[in-house]
């Protein structure tokens, strides 16, 4: 029985310290767009912002009110409301009366094969005049120069696709945590500094943030090519370095925030079911978070001495991930403690996704009930 133990605490050590130390080698290779200088241009392109928002009335004004303060000269802002129920589409119209950039979109009905997200943008891709698109959720805040360094950054760097990590504000700690978690395995596991390598087959597209070339979103196909995709974002930035058009992913700490990604840890546990609504997709779910996320905290009271030092250098390893990502990305750097915390909602929210999938007989977000058949995630 002794060599499980063994078993158990050599992989996770070997990934974790493995991991922790390649991260913090080439986290340097990661670029930080406050710090990017804006270079003036004569005559700047015209930049559609394009907003999503399906029941957004939290923080739907704060975000468009965060990009009529921005200092990009040439902008204009389209927001769709996604057949939301509450506030949205009359906080759409009171901001639409009192910036002359800004435009609402209403969708009334979701035609089959196509998620509620991914259509919205589409429409609103209609509307917009712009060179360049940036899709966003109606949950970010923008500092007022984030556009203009944005579009120096893809200037400079001849871009035709830039997607940034963003920080997460407010008052609910869970979504800090889990917003870490995301996007600290995806800068760690994902090598997120070969993604602007045009050779390496690494990509990334966010929600909160991908901003991206016309001629190069109509290339791919636009969202019609991946409508029934659950990830539209990291589809969307995937189909563009697939088809050879150059990309870059940064940290957006200081310039974009996410504002209560999740309200409360029921919703958050909900969002699971997203990615996670096939019992073979949660059976995969569990049981690497049981073995990598979970393991090394009990590891560190069963078993022999030895595997139990292994289990302890992995937590070391793991806190260190989570300390190095927050002194780039943002977050608090104590973060790692609720790493199993993580895992485990991961577990309960993947199995739950999939039982709820299963009887329903489809994948229900944000009030829609998506049949599974070609349903991708």
């Amino acid at each position: 029985m002794e060599w499980v133990y063994w078993l158990l605490s050599g992989l996770n050590v070997l990934m974790w310290v493995g991991v922790a130390v390649l991260y913090t080698a080439k986290v340097g290779q990661i670029g930080q767009l406050y710090k990017m200088e804006a270079q003036p241009i004569q005559e700047p392109p015209l930049i559609s912002v394009i907003i999503a928002a399906r029941n957004e009335q939290k923080a739907l004004k704060r975000c468009i009110r965060s990009l009529t303060r921005q200092t990009y000269p040439s902008l204009e802002i389209i927001a769709v409301d996604d057949r939301s129920t509450d506030r949205t589409r009359s906080i759409i119209e009171e901001m639409a009366s009192k910036h002359p950039n800004v435009s609402g979109v209403y969708i009334k009905e979701l035609p089959k094969h196509w998620m509620g997200k991914s259509h919205a943008l589409y429409e609103g891709v209609k509307r917009a005049k712009g060179e360049w698109l940036l899709f966003a959720d109606g949950d970010i805040l923008f500092h007022p120069e984030c556009l203009t360094k944005a579009e120096s950054y893809c200037r400079k760097n001849t871009l035709d696709h830039l997607t940034l990590i963003p920080d997460f504000h407010g008052s609910h700690l869970f979504s800090k945590w889990y917003g870490a978690f995301i996007f600290m395995s995806a800068s760690s596991f994902g090598m997120l500094w070969r993604v602007k390598n045009p050779k390496a087959p690494q990509s990334l597209g966010v929600g909160a943030f991908n901003l991206v070339k016309r001629s190069a979103y109509e290339q791919i196909g636009t969202h019609a090519a991946f409508s029934y995709n659950t990830t539209d974002d990291a589809t969307l930035g995937k189909r563009i370095k697939q088809a050879g058009f150059r990309q870059d992913a940064v940290y957006g700490t200081r310039m974009i925030a996410v504002w209560n990604w999740y309200e409360n840890l029921s919703q958050l546990i909900r969002s699971v079911e997203k990615s996670v609504f096939s019992f073979q997709s949660a059976l995969i779910t569990a049981v690497s978070c049981l073995l990598t996320m979970l393991y090394p905290w009990a590891g560190l009271f069963i078993g022999p001495p030895v595997p139990r030092v292994l289990c302890a250098v992995s937590l070391l390893a793991v806190f260190l991930l989570y300390y190095v990502y927050s002194r780039h990305a943002g977050g608090g750097r104590w973060y790692g403690i609720a790493h199993p915390l993580i895992g485990l909602c991961l577990i309960y929210g993947g199995f739950r996704g999939a039982l709820r999938a299963s009887r329903r007989g489809g994948m229900t977000w944000r009030g829609t009930t998506y049949g599974l058949k070609d349903l991708k995630s």
